[in-house]
């Protein structure tokens, strides 16, 4: 699959649990990859890096290997990355035990809210372009 304009991706191991957001993220311009697995979301990553990866669920759920290696292409590529959590489960975290993530949202999410971190993702991906 080739992405002309970037692209975002969003790793949700159960992705019912997102269909607010994906359906927001389907009246963008930009296309959506959704990933179900880790394996997935690493192989998409390395076909072609996106401009925004969302990590939907609870962060101690993914396994650090992913979370450094989704961490090191964003930083590789300039990508943003965010955790999504649930509003009735937000797993606010110290500064300092961060795995990498550039920010934390809580589902369900605004469309303006969405829209602004589509646009803030892609302008920082435009305008820090990988040397």
């Amino acid at each position: 699959m080739h992405f002309s304009s970037g692209y975002i991706l969003l790793l949700a191991k159960q992705p019912q649990k997102v269909n607010v957001l994906t359906t927001l993220l389907g009246r963008s311009s930009y296309s959506v990859a959704i990933a179900n697995t880790e394996e997935q979301a690493i192989a998409q990553l390395a076909q072609h890096p996106p401009f925004l990866i969302i990590l939907a669920g609870n962060h101690d759920h993914w396994a650090q290997s992913l979370l450094h290696e989704l961490r090191t292409h964003a930083k590789n590529h300039h990508i943003t990355l965010v955790a999504l959590t649930d509003f009735h489960a937000p797993s606010w975290i110290h500064q300092e035990e961060n795995p990498g993530f550039d920010g934390f949202l809580v589902n369900p999410i605004s469309s303006d809210i969405l829209s602004s971190l589509v646009q803030s993702a892609q302008t920082r991906q435009i305008c820090c372009p990988t040397g």
